[in-house]
């Protein structure tokens, strides 16, 4: 099997998956328990919730343990909404946001809630005087991804959080897909959401950073846990688990960027040999995603028969909805054509030359024949 999917999903690292496993049978005790066995787990989480904090310049009671990104976003949209009704009902996100924000969104505007789609220009970043124009007395948010899923388009974040900032406007970053693939100052970000399963880490967990200990209403209530914003008992080993992989991802930062440079040069050089390719990521984007389109061939046949030959990769993002154009390519190309057509392949300190000489003979060899 050749995988190319890696924005989508990564295998855990077995140092990752050792050390929960090593916490989970260590560690048993319920966290909130004023026992022995409970202060030595509750310890474990509050060290992993140290050293998680640390990358952000936060403070431990910052991070909050989730189920995912999509549990963290969804918490973030929904609870400052819900926090901030009397302030006012303006929300301003990116027309490329995933689907776990756009969702929470839509379901606020069916309850009167404003939001406000920012566009994207030519390069594939949010155009930020449209954004500061758009800010009103009664906006209460900003949500604004870090990287794009489907273009690995890198956004100003950092222009965005002092607009947000001078304004006084909650500002929240769905970083899910730029830990460990690019270095951004979040130091005036509020809220700061990512998943461990992006980075070799372990799936079914995610965190949210809330910097400013911004107050905001809980998605799930009920008892004691690591923080009044989430209840649910703390599990000492996810913790542990996160920031390990957060760790080792952090640590080879230099060494595998480099790596998915050449690969990502060397991939973009030969898809460009093909006449009937189109290269949709910026020049500037994360190395490690390469998003182009089939200009004449249908590119759900293609991939159908990439996956027959064991090769994965995507159309966009695995959480959009079935065959609906990418909205990424859509809103940079403004061609429906280039939309419907588009391939994501992504990369990873795991991608080999070899492995894209396949893909590439074989995506080659598919598409001829369709020609």
């Amino acid at each position: 099997m050749i995988y190319l999917d890696y924005a989508a999903n990564t295998p855990v690292d077995k140092k990752v998956l050792d050390k929960y496993n090593k916490v989970t049978l260590k560690l048993f005790g319920n966290p909130n328990s004023t026992h022995n066995a409970g202060k030595v787990a509750k310890k474990e989480i509050d060290k992993a919730s140290e050293e998680i904090a640390g990358y952000f310049n936060a403070s431990k009671e910052s991070v909050i343990y989730t189920s995912g990104s999509s549990e963290s976003n969804n918490m973030i949209i929904k609870g400052i909404a819900d926090r901030y009704a009397d302030k006012g009902k303006h929300i301003i996100i990116s027309s490329v946001e995933h689907s776990s924000i756009i969702a929470p969104c839509n379901y606020l505007a069916s309850k009167g809630y404003d939001i406000t789609l920012i566009p994207l220009k030519n390069d594939g970043k949010v155009d930020l005087d449209v954004l500061k124009k758009s800010i009103r007395k009664d906006t209460i948010l900003i949500s604004i991804c870090a990287v794009d899923s489907e273009l690995g388009t890198i956004q100003p974040i950092e222009e965005i959080a002092k607009i947000a900032k001078e304004k006084e406007v909650i500002f929240h970053t769905d970083a899910t897909q730029a830990i460990g693939k690019v270095n951004i100052d979040y130091s005036n970000v509020d809220f700061i959401t990512f998943a461990p399963h992006k980075f070799f880490g372990l799936n079914g967990m995610g965190v949210l950073i809330n910097r400013n200990d911004i107050k905001f209403t809980p998605l799930i209530h009920g008892g004691k846990s690591t923080t009044v914003f989430r209840s649910g008992t703390p599990v000492p080993a996810n913790s542990a688990s996160i920031s390990l992989a957060l760790k080792l991802v952090l640590k080879d930062f230099d060494k595998n960027n480099k790596h998915l440079k050449e690969l990502n040069k060397y991939l973009i050089d030969n898809l460009k040999k093909l006449d009937y390719i189109h290269i949709n990521s910026p020049k500037d984007s994360i190395p490690s995603t390469v998003n182009f389109s089939l200009t004449c061939i249908n590119s759900d046949i293609v991939v159908k028969k990439l996956i027959k030959k064991d090769i994965c990769v995507s159309k966009q993002s695995a959480c959009s909805f079935g065959s609906a154009p990418s909205k990424s390519v859509l809103a940079i190309t403004n061609d429906e054509n280039l939309a419907r057509n588009s391939i994501r392949v992504s990369m990873s300190k795991l991608t080999t030359k070899k492995e894209l000489d396949t893909f590439i003979k074989e995506l080659k060899s598919i598409c001829e024949e369709l020609k």
